[in-house]
């Protein structure tokens, strides 16, 4: 009996999964479709500028003519794209009817605020913790550039880009190449989503990998790879308010030199027994990592350190106690909103539908005011670390 040779099997299995995966993707997204974005309510719109319904319709009808007032639906309900949300905030912003506290956009003289989302465990929500926050700080006002570093490129899939159906376009990878690195603005894509932008990943990225252990066997010159992600943000420092990272689960020149860039950690992690010991050793491992960091720039600080909870389920009671286990023994670097586990949230990987582009009627309505008050709260948290970064409270 002949076995199985394992490269012709493996490839076989390869070439026939690509097939149908980009069948499915054509299927869902036809090779000349956009992905768009859904209407928002005006309860929505006021939570999301920081105004309540009241002032918000006072604002409607006072400025009718001065700025965008939705489009009516029945008769009686009153629905915002989120361009128009942006103007809204702009105009208001200028008229002075809201202040810094609302409009939370970077003001001059306050730096840009760079996050890594970091974790050597897979499955602990990297990628679905970074697009849902994001894309609730892009509604909160702010301006984002997301960047992929996971070869997986699972966060620019969900922006509506595949990188197996575009193999020429620019990645993550082309920023810090030192093969003919190309500027970060020819990379960055914009989005369907008013707020943010997106520098996409691509497999491309492991190259990046090979080309600096070569750097050090050769001692080519040019810029260190710890410092190549740092320099490439200089070139867009003043379009953006935040920039975040997300992270391959693993130890990377990459993942070094994002963490080099930044001025804020986020560190997602469910809360079992076995992933809490696993911390244990990823943080001494991290810790190795930033000597490694420090050594090349004595004067690197941070911000913020923040552990973040996800895939919580709050009726879990082993869960609700490693959760208080972490509070007592890390304090405040906890963050005190988890990440709830959620049907939407994994929804969102088929359909590549994060949780605040999803209509709230196309599921139970409890099931998504539970996920959206979680991420509301994670925000809420974020953000207090970037007032007090910026030195604003």
């Amino acid at each position: 009996m002949s076995g199985i040779r394992g490269s012709k099997r493996l490839e076989t299995f390869s070439s026939k999964l690509s097939k149908s995966l980009q069948d499915h993707s054509t299927e869902i997204f036809p090779p000349d479709a956009q992905k768009g974005l859904r209407s928002y309510s005006m309860k929505e719109v006021g939570d999301f500028i920081g105004i309540n319904p009241n002032t918000f319709r006072h604002y409607i009808k006072t400025y009718a003519d001065k700025m965008p007032t939705g489009t009516l639906v029945n008769g009686n309900r009153r629905y915002f794209a989120a361009e128009e949300m942006q103007e809204i905030r702009e105009f208001l912003w200028k008229e002075g009817r809201i202040s810094i506290k609302e409009y939370r956009r970077r003001q001059p003289g306050e730096e840009l605020k760079v996050v890594t989302v970091f974790n050597l465990k897979g499955g602990v929500s990297k990628t679905s913790s970074t697009t849902n926050l994001a894309q609730l700080l892009a509604l909160r006002g702010y301006r984002l550039l997301l960047v992929d570093l996971d070869a997986q490129a699972s966060m620019t899939n969900l922006f509506g880009l595949s990188p197996e159906l575009m193999p020429d376009m620019p990645s993550s990878y082309n920023v810090v190449s030192y093969k003919a690195p190309l500027p970060i603005r020819e990379v960055i894509r914009k989005t369907y989503f008013p707020g943010i932008d997106l520098v996409p990943a691509s497999m491309d990225i492991i190259e990046f990998e090979y080309e600096t252990a070569l750097s050090f066997r050769d001692g080519k010159s040019g810029s260190p790879f710890h410092s190549r992600m740092a320099e490439a943000l200089d070139q867009v420092r003043n379009d953006y308010d935040i920039v975040m990272f997300d992270t391959p689960p693993q130890l990377s020149f990459a993942v070094i030199s994002a963490l080099f860039a930044s001025t804020g950690m986020l560190i997602p992690l469910t809360a079992s027994m076995l992933d809490v010991m696993s911390l244990a050793t990823f943080m001494d491992m991290a810790s190795e990592l930033m000597q490694v960091v420090e050594e090349q720039d004595r004067d690197k600080t941070y911000d913020f350190i923040r552990f973040l909870i996800t895939r919580y389920e709050t009726g879990d009671q082993p869960q609700l106690q490693v959760a208080s286990y972490l509070r007592t023994v890390l304090g405040d670097s906890v963050m005190s909103n988890e990440f709830v586990k959620s049907t939407a949230i994994g929804d969102a990987a088929n359909t590549k539908q994060p949780v605040l582009e999803v209509e709230p009627r196309d599921m139970t309505r409890s099931t998504y005011d539970r996920i959206v008050t979680s991420i509301s709260g994670i925000a809420d948290e974020v953000e207090a670390d970037l007032r007090k970064a910026w030195g604003r409270e």
